[in-house]
């Protein structure tokens, strides 16, 4: 079974409306169709909900409780572009944004100095932490290290933070 959590979820895709759902996952992500996030997210293991790839047709998700976002870097090493559309959009819903407490990122090391660069346009923009970076898939090590950076994570945030 998948740790994927999308049972709650309400779409009407026919007018393209928000995705409402009861209590949300701690963890939230954006994964384009190549699905190397998706693949990273699987391999946590722990509840996901999925910012959509379409989300006119699939209707946008709204959160309802704290959550850390994962999210890959666009724009081929370009700052405009770095952070997806989808992301964007997501974000610009009011308690979307509110809810956030931190973003872990994933890109391509042949980027150069703008490998995983929507990790800080984010955290600056939403004033959370960039918690961690991993390349394309990420390693077994760098699932580790989420996993327990989560777990820590959610035991240090300040109630007042929940």
């Amino acid at each position: 079974m998948s740790a994927i959590s999308n049972s709650t979820l309400t779409v009407n895709a026919s007018l393209g409306s928000s995705v409402e759902t009861e209590k949300t996952p701690d963890l939230v992500y954006f994964s384009s169709a190549s699905g190397n996030t998706h693949r990273f997210i699987q391999k946590l293991g722990r509840p996901a909900l999925r910012i959509p790839l379409r989300p006119k047709v699939e209707g946008m998700i709204r959160v309802t409780s704290p959550y850390v976002l994962v999210v890959p870097s666009y724009g081929g090493g370009e700052l405009k572009g770095a952070v997806p559309k989808q992301v964007i959009q997501f974000l610009n819903i009011p308690d979307n944004r509110k809810l956030i407490r931190g973003v872990i990122t994933s890109g391509n090391t042949n980027f150069g100095e703008h490998f995983c660069i929507a990790g800080p346009i984010i955290a600056k923009k939403c004033s959370v932490p960039e918690l961690y970076r991993f390349e394309l898939l990420g390693t077994d090590r760098d699932v580790q290290r989420v996993k327990d950076g989560l777990t820590e994570f959610w035991k240090r945030l300040p109630k007042e933070s929940m």
